[in-house]
Order: C-alpha cells, then structure tokens, then sequence
C-alpha cells in the first residue's frame, strides 16, 4: 500500500487583470492623469493580442518616467506581456524592476514577488524563489505583528488580507521541493490559516502539503489531525482512509485504524484489494473474524479480492479463529489449489479428524501426501490417514499407511503400536 507521496500545489502565474486592474483603480489619485490612461490602453492592446503596439507603448513609458509607484506599474505590465509571450525570463527581469522600486502597497508587493517565485520554481531554482519570498513575507508579518499588537480582534482579523495565501503556499513550496519539510509547515499554516480567517476552505492541495510535511517528521498524531480535514473535504478518495489507517497503526493505535476503515467501508469508499485485505486483518487482529471471514468471501466472490493462495489462507485463519470450521475447510481446500504442495489439504484433514469427520480427513490427507509435503508433515499425515482409516474400520487402508509412516523415524515408533494394535485386532476379531 502506498503511503505518503508529496503532493505540490500547481505553480501558476498571477494574471494580468488580477494583479493591475485593481491597482489601476485604486492608483487613480496617484497617477497623472497621462499615465493612467496610458496603462489602460496597454492593457487593452494586450486583451486584443496587440503585442507589438503593447511593447512600443510600454519602452517610451519606462522612458519617460520617473522612479515611482506609476514605473513599477509600467514595469509589472511589461513582465505580464512577456509572460503572455512565453518569455519568462524577460518577465522575471520586469517584475525583480518593479519590486526593486518600492513603491508598491504591501498586497502588491507580495502578489508580484509571488509571480517571481513561482517562475524561479518554473526554472527548477527553488533558492532564489526562496531569496524572493521569505524575506518579503517576515517583514511583513512583522509589520503585522507589530500593529496587531495595538488593535482589537477585529483589525487583526481585516490584517488577514494584507497578504494572498497563495504567497505563503508558494514559499512551502519551495522548501518541500528542497526536502525541508520542517521549514514548510509554518509557511503552510500560515496560507491555510489565512484562508479560513476570510470564511473560505483551504485547497485540498495544501492540505495534503501539510499531511506531507508532519510525515516526514514523524509528527503521526498532527498527520492524522490533517487527513481528518482531508477525509471531510475529498471522503471519496480512497488514499486518505488508506493513510489514515496506516498512521494509526504506527501510533500503535489499532483500534483506531479499524474504526477508520470501518467507516470508509460502510460509506462504500473502499474500493481497492489492499484496503479490503487491510480491513479484514484488522477486523481478524481485533477479534472479530467473522465481520472479516464475510466480507473477504463477499469480496473473493466478486472479484475485487483475487483469487490467490494468500487471500485463501487469510479467509480461512477468518473462519479457523471465528470457529467456523467447515467454512475454514473449504478456503483451505480452495487455497491449495494454488500451492504447489499438500500442507493446507493436511490442515484441512487435522480439523476434520477433530470433529470426527473421519472420510472427509482421510480424503483430505490422501490429497495431501499425493500432492506433497515436507518432511515434517508427511509422517504426521500418514499417521493421520491411518487413524482415520482405522476409525472408518478400513483396516488394510489402515495398515497400508502405518507401515509407510514405519520407515519415517519420526513417527516409527507410534506406528508399530498401531501395528501391534491391528494385529492383535486380526487375531482376536470381534
């Protein structure tokens, strides 16, 4: 059963009219009235694909202005055309101009510095994406930190939206991608909390970061805090009830693990062999084999559990524990028609043989020696066979078996009683 895999949420670019529009609007006070208009109309030429007439207007703006919030707008606008020309590298050069100007508000910042990290994690270069985001975001939280530390609930609930969660989801990003998972959990909880402080879910991509990240640091209990939000988000999905079972077992929590898998199965999201099986040997290790001798011969029926010599064996420990002898005997039957030797067929005629069920154990024994069996077995199956031969008053059968198991020094000893016995028998009949 698969475990854990790290799962990354995927990378995308922030879109021209998420990013200048609204800054637009918001900068109308800010911009002389020229620039203004020369920034919508760029944005518009772009909306048409008029790229070449977009690049024109763009080079005589960065000319003409000076270092201030209306050429970082023109800076960021430039890094967007790019992008829609599949040229990231002149994009990134853009946005780094943009930024290094600091004169956007801080919602902005970050949303740029964002997109730059994300196409830094695009070129495979998760150190610089790192450089261009941690340093933003620390001093940002400071700041929010620091005003926090003044107001009431209320406007540490408004400072929720200085930054989008997504700058904090990228930043984990990288790090996971560096292996250093350790370093990924705050960054993540940041994004997710954030997230719910505006009213919203968290995706389900960074929720499976996070179950990620407490796996590998062997933080089992907060993994399976995590995979109780992702079973309630996504309960359809298979791996989760496999996981959370799983993380239960390492916590030595088998009670738990069954509890898990029995809800998944009564909720019909168990649809995999290997969750079936992990069921049933629960289901068996906790002492109820009859729940799992039945739904593992239901399973075996349909076919979802294939029909091999384990999944035989498994249902008939199920039946063996749960005392259903004859059930137990017919998976044994069929398991050994899967093996290449007789030592199951031998099981099934030592459970027979106790419940007197003699013909059928000496049935079952003569398949067994014919097929084979290892030395240990062979001479209690003789001696098995002969037994029930004698109980069946078959008594040359009887005798036939005794004198093969005499030559097996395992077993010669208790043979030569039975043959002593049966002579006695020949010469005093009756």
């Amino acid at each position: 059963m698969r475990l854990f895999t790290t799962p990354f949420p995927g990378l995308f670019f922030g879109l021209l009219f998420c990013l200048l529009a609204p800054a637009l609007q918001a900068a109308n006070n800010s911009l002389s009235p020229s620039t203004y208009e020369a920034l919508n109309a760029i944005q518009e030429q772009l909306a048409a694909q008029q790229y070449s007439e977009a690049e024109e207007a763009l080079l005589e703006l960065e000319e003409d202005l000076t270092p201030g919030f209306g050429l970082a707008l023109t800076y960021q606008l430039h890094g967007q055309l790019y992008l829609l020309q599949e040229k990231n590298n002149e994009a990134m050069t853009r946005y780094s101009k943009a930024l290094s100007l600091n004169a956007l508000a801080p919602a902005q910042e970050s949303a740029l510095s964002t997109t730059l990290a994300q196409l830094h994690l695009a070129a495979e270069n998760t150190n610089a994406a790192i450089a261009e985001l941690e340093p933003r975001l620390t001093k940002i939280l400071q700041v929010e930190k620091e005003k926090n530390s003044s107001k009431g609930k209320g406007d540490k609930e408004k400072n929720a939206d200085w930054i989008q969660p997504l700058s904090f989801i990228t930043l984990a990003s990288a790090y996971q991608l560096e292996k250093n998972y350790a370093a990924s959990i705050p960054w993540l909880l940041q994004g997710i909390e954030r997230t719910q402080a505006r009213g919203d879910k968290p995706k389900e991509n960074w929720l499976q970061m996070l179950m990620a990240a407490h796996y590998q640091q062997k933080s089992y209990l907060k993994t399976a805090a995590v995979l109780d939000d992702l079973l309630r988000i996504n309960p359809g999905k298979e791996d989760y009830w496999q996981q959370q079972a799983a993380i239960y077992q390492l916590l030595e929590k088998p009670k738990l693990a069954l509890r898990t898998l029995e809800l998944g199965y009564a909720g019909h999201y168990l649809k995999k062999a290997d969750s079936i099986l992990l069921l049933v040997q629960l289901l068996i290790s906790e002492n109820i084999p009859e729940r799992a001798g039945r739904i593992l011969q239901a399973h075996i029926k349909d076919e979802t559990v294939e029909l091999n010599e384990r999944n035989w064996r498994l249902l008939a420990a199920a039946w063996q524990q749960g005392r259903e002898r004859d059930k137990a005997v017919i998976a044994m039957r069929e398991a050994s028609a899967f093996m290449d030797d007789g030592s199951l067929l031998y099981r099934a005629a030592q459970m027979q043989q106790q419940a007197a069920q003699y013909q059928e154990a000496l049935n079952d024994s003569e398949a067994a020696l014919k097929k084979g069996l290892s030395e240990r077995d062979k001479p209690r199956a003789l001696m098995l066979a002969g037994s029930c031969a004698y109980e069946l008053k078959e008594f040359a059968a009887a005798r036939r078996y005794f004198q093969q198991a005499l030559t097996l020094a395992a077993v010669a000893a208790n043979a030569r009683v039975w043959l002593d016995y049966l002579d006695t028998l020949e010469q005093y009949p009756g």
